[in-house]
């Protein structure tokens, strides 16, 4: 299975929401308006507001796909990633984040990384940024990673209209984790 196919398989059950009753059935992934979330209508995790002219309440799994692989993976070159570190970073680009930033300052940390030169965080995925990450530790990064991702949850998690969110993001944060190690 390829990266994308992976990355795919981890993103949708957690950007899915069925009707009530049909939990898990794909005849019943309903589109959603969550009040505090600035997307808007929501299906598959794609959303209006990212997706101007998609129309999402009708939009089917294969067009979601289609988008996550052009909009997400495609646009952020996540092909030239060892398939951790690519995966990892499809999920934030999916929910909103600064992978390169974090990426580059995971490798900056970690300790398997310990002398010059170190990574300039500024989240371009240069050619330094790309040949250090192909060549570091993926489990040291991704563990790194997933913490900075908890701590900007925690963040986020202070404006009272996100609070709701914070468990369901730090959760997912664990599957992501146990998925990666499978």
């Amino acid at each position: 299975m390829d990266a994308f196919t992976r990355a795919i398989s981890f993103v949708l059950p957690h950007e899915e929401e069925f009707a009530r009753g049909h939990w898990g059935d794909e005849n019943f992934v309903v589109t959603e308006n969550v009040s505090g979330d600035a997307g808007g209508l929501t299906k598959y995790g794609i959303d209006e507001a990212s997706n101007p002219g998609v129309d999402i309440a009708n939009l089917t799994k294969d067009e979601a796909i289609a988008i996550y692989r052009k909009r997400y993976w495609d646009a952020h070159n996540l092909d030239a990633l060892p398939d951790k570190l690519a995966i990892c970073a499809f999920d934030v680009w999916v929910n909103g984040g600064h992978a390169w930033e974090w990426l580059q300052h995971a490798y900056n940390i970690a300790p398997s990384h310990s002398a010059e030169p170190f990574l300039t965080e500024d989240g371009i995925l240069g050619p330094a940024t790309l040949a250090a990450l192909q060549s570091a530790n993926q489990d040291d990064l991704v563990t790194i990673f997933l913490a900075e991702r908890d701590a900007r949850f925690r963040v986020l998690a202070k404006l009272p209209r996100r609070t709701k969110f914070l468990k369901g993001w730090l959760d997912r944060d664990r599957d992501l984790a146990a998925f990666l190690k499978s």
